[in-house]
């Protein structure tokens, strides 16, 4: 028999009715002070506070900080974001790892995607890097000419240039200023300000949505849904930007790196401002494109290609800095970021 059965108990005693609405009642305080003071375990929290990131990764744009340092440089109006020194995780995290293994089969993953570890600790000093990546406008004011693929306007990315082009670009810039000199980012750098704090694939979350970034949406990554695919560069600056205030870091074009690439570079990395192999056949590539599903646009993705190759999803953005007396090899000029 239940409590919320004695209207149905076959008594005719009211006091003993009584005395069981009472207890009743008393039964029902009880259970409601437990169960308003109860402790919440960490696990609840936890998941509660992670179900909240992600419904904010999927939907509203990141707040850059206020006190966000700009820079522009004065011949092309090109800006520069300020992003202060410090450490990160640099590489493939286990959430990535698990997303990854259920895309592809353990072959594919140790073939196209094991290059991304050890996840390992890197230390930087502070840079300056370009807010957007290098417009068509800005490289046609540098060299006269435009090398896009996608000529829509001179706010779209300059794309289909190889990174021996970069370097022209570079060097022909530099003559312009005498006081700021500029280079591609290393890798290192590239991957710090694409995450600006963040650990998860994305710095938009676990997951990234084509309101958020230019990628092939027809294309499926964690938990995310299939979506549009525009087959273009859009213009810079057309999605929100990360917490550090940098745009386009995730799609929209490939960007190269000033690093040769070392499949197996992570395993002995300098711990502080690493720059690379002191050689190799090809140059680090960046942030996925249009092109690309989402798996090869997330934060730690690597890809290569030679230095002379040209390709429409390819582009680049600069780091600014001064330079040293040191070079790696007849094509890479190192700097000092400390200015």
């Amino acid at each position: 028999m239940y409590i919320n059965d004695i209207k149905d108990y076959p008594f005719n005693n009211q006091r003993l009715l009584s005395i069981m609405k009472m207890i009743k009642l008393v039964i029902y305080l009880i259970f409601t002070f437990f169960l308003l003071h109860s402790p919440v375990s960490a696990a609840d929290t936890e998941n509660k506070n992670t179900a909240g990131d992600n419904q904010r990764s999927a939907g509203e744009k990141p707040s850059p900080d206020k006190t966000i340092k700009t820079w522009t440089e004065p011949f092309t109006g090109m800006e520069f974001v300020w992003v202060e020194p410090g450490c990160f995780g640099m590489g493939q995290g286990s959430i990535a790892k698990s997303f990854l293994l259920k895309e592809v089969n353990k072959e594919d993953y140790v073939k196209y995607y094991a290059d991304e570890l050890p996840l390992h600790e890197i230390c930087l000093d502070g840079f300056w890097i370009g807010k957007y990546e290098v417009t068509q406008g800005q490289w046609q004011k540098v060299l006269g000419n435009n090398l896009a693929h996608f000529q829509n306007g001179d706010q779209f990315p300059v794309e289909q240039v190889s990174w021996n082009d970069a370097q022209e670009f570079i060097k022909i810039l530099n003559r312009q200023n005498k006081e700021n000199l500029f280079r591609l980012p290393t890798e290192a750098e590239w991957e710090y300000a694409a995450r600006a704090g963040t650990t998860t694939p994305f710095n938009t979350g676990e997951i990234i949505s084509t309101t958020q970034a230019n990628y092939n949406g027809t294309y499926l990554f964690g938990y995310g849904a299939k979506e549009e695919y525009r087959q273009k560069t859009t213009a810079v600056g057309s999605f929100p930007p990360n917490p550090f205030g940098i745009f386009d870091m995730h799609g929209n074009v490939w960007e190269w790196c000033l690093d040769w690439y070392g499949k197996d570079y992570y395993k002995d990395s300098p711990h502080h401002n690493p720059i690379g192999p002191k050689t190799g056949e090809a140059k680090v590539l960046r942030g996925g494109s249009w092109f690309r599903s989402p798996s090869t646009i997330r934060s730690a993705t690597r890809y290569n290609r030679n230095p002379d190759g040209r390709y429409a999803d390819t582009g680049f953005r600069l780091v600014k800095g001064l330079m040293i007396a040191e070079s790696v090899d007849n094509n890479s000029v190192y700097f000092n970021q400390d200015f």
